[in-house]
């Protein structure tokens, strides 16, 4: 049997807010460091969608060199 689009739209709508928890959950939850920035991630592109990027304008750090300065500013 196959959906139609609209009916697979319609399904997958009805679990969104299933998967939103889910993604919170291992957002706070998760042991792994990239799951937890991923989840975040997928959440602010979900509630602010993605960033855009500009032409013409020199690239700022990558989020691995501002988690990665974040932590060591947090060692004794």
């Amino acid at each position: 049997m196959s959906r139609k689009p609209k009916q697979l739209k319609d399904e997958a709508a009805n679990h969104a807010g299933e998967a939103v928890k889910v993604l919170v959950d291992l957002m706070r939850a998760s042991s792994s460091d990239a799951v937890r920035v991923a989840a975040a991630r997928e959440l602010l592109d979900r509630a602010h969608g993605k960033p855009k990027a500009e032409a013409g304008t020199p690239a700022g750090e990558s989020l691995q060199d501002m988690v990665r300065a974040a932590f060591a500013s947090d060692d004794p």
